[in-house]
């Protein structure tokens, strides 16, 4: 699932994969807009199949909470 997550996130930043960890933070690390991160969570809604609730997305704050989140929606 990470690697399918960085290659969406690469996207939105000027990074090389293997540069975006899971300990990797939206904003500080990666300088993800609140934007950026909407449009992005619109990507993996279409790659994984779910249901993005806006109002569950205020937890996320790294890479590994997107990752959390995406397997709790896919159960």
């Amino acid at each position: 699932m990470l690697d399918k997550i960085r290659e969406i996130m690469t996207r939105y930043v000027e990074l090389d994969p293997e540069q975006i960890q899971e300990d990797s933070r939206l904003a500080e690390d990666l300088a993800l807009t609140s934007f950026a991160v909407m449009s992005m969570m619109g990507d993996f809604e279409e790659e994984f199949g779910i249901t993005v609730d806006e109002s569950e997305l205020t937890d996320i704050y790294t890479v590994k909470d997107i990752m959390d989140y995406l397997e709790k929606k896919q159960a």
